[in-house]
């Protein structure tokens, strides 16, 4: 467990690690809020937070409402307030500022570990339940809304400079698939490509049925129209087990380019097009779409 501790005093901080790191916890120490803070956002393996309400340059109840509303519902991060103010209101306020649990100091080692088996516990469930809200069931991959709720991430970590390209990809005929082999042969089909297409791609979402989508971070659409058919070829040497006698499936892509300054609606329209044109030519190929400036124009 990753445990950020946040209090004034050096000799709490140091007390606290001592206890924690003898568990088993990887610890960092904070004084100020504020670095706590931008560490805690940058820092996607922090689960549990450790704080004084006594803070500065960012006060505690604060700090509790900037963490709570960074996260959201992104990321499991359990936040335990410590202080040796012990009314009701405290403890009110501390709740209603996004704090999990209260512990009054001097913090206890035998209370504290109890809180934090417990804060194991439902960071355990919210990790569960956020990979369930993002996974498609059958494949593993992204859904569709964990998909678009990535590439808008992806796209503000990027410079406005930065290429980014998406995939639209379709497996061909895949109704004739599931009416002749049966609709187990037809999940295996889906499986495998997405197995297959996450080999090459560093992002892969299952839309819907037996549409794909993959993006490629940093390349340009001719770069990813390049592993996009490595992808295509791999997928069509795969031999599946039919039952009567084995068969062979293909795919059909569409690739775009995603500009900084255009909605991502936009760029998947873009690459949608080019699949549908990759059908019309004859399926098992991949289409490059119109570049954005050329289809502004």
């Amino acid at each position: 467990m990753h445990v950020v501790i946040i209090d004034p005093s050096r000799v709490v901080q140091q007390k606290l690690a001592i206890e924690l790191e003898a568990t088993g916890c990887y610890v960092d120490c904070f004084s100020a809020s504020d670095l706590a803070l931008q560490y805690i956002e940058s820092t996607r393996s922090v689960d549990v937070v450790l704080t004084s309400l006594e803070l500065e340059p960012i006060p505690g109840l604060e700090l509790c409402w900037n963490l709570r509303t960074f996260v959201g519902d992104k990321r499991p991060l359990h936040i335990i307030v410590m202080s040796s103010n012990t009314s009701e209101r405290a403890l009110a306020e501390a709740l209603d500022c996004g704090a999990d649990d209260f512990t009054v100091k001097p913090v206890r080692r035998e209370e504290l570990m109890a809180r934090l088996r417990a804060a194991n516990r439902i960071i355990t469930m919210q990790r569960q339940l956020v990979e369930q809200a993002q996974t498609d069931y059958l494949t593993g991959v992204l859904n569709r809304r964990a998909f678009l709720a990535t590439m808008e991430e992806k796209r503000r970590e990027l410079d406005a400079s930065d290429n980014l390209a998406l995939c639209l990809l379709d497996i061909d005929r895949f109704k004739s698939i599931n009416d002749t082999y049966g609709h187990d042969v037809g999940d295996l089909v889906i499986k495998t490509v997405a197995r297959i297409a996450g080999e090459e791609a560093p992002v892969v979402a299952r839309l819907g049925g037996e549409e794909f989508a993959l993006a490629f971070p940093i390349l340009d659409a001719d770069q990813a129209a390049h592993w996009c058919d490595v992808i295509r070829q791999n997928i069509a040497a795969h031999e599946f087990d039919g039952g009567s006698a084995p068969f062979h499936a293909s795919c059909s892509f569409g690739v775009s380019a995603w500009t900084a300054n255009e909605p991502l609606s936009l760029a998947l329209q873009r690459a949608d097009k080019a699949l549908m044109s990759a059908k019309q030519d004859g399926r098992n190929r991949v289409q490059i779409a119109e570049k954005p400036e050329l289809v502004a124009a």
